[in-house]
């Protein structure tokens, strides 16, 4: 599926349309210090969405 727009709302609001239980995403840090943050599509989506997120590092 290819769909334009600000990524967070997009996903958050093509989910709900097709009715995901889940969303599926990766999480990764760039240093030590920062491992431990998420980057902010994934950030944004956990404060979005109302959907479970299992996020992989």
């Amino acid at each position: 599926m290819l769909l334009q727009g600000e990524v967070v709302p997009v996903i958050c609001q093509y989910a709900t349309d097709v009715g995901c239980e889940l969303i599926v995403m990766g999480a990764y840090g760039h240093s030590r210090i920062r491992q431990f943050i998420v980057g902010s599509t994934t950030t944004g989506i956990l404060k979005t969405t109302k959907i479970s997120v299992l996020l992989l590092r």
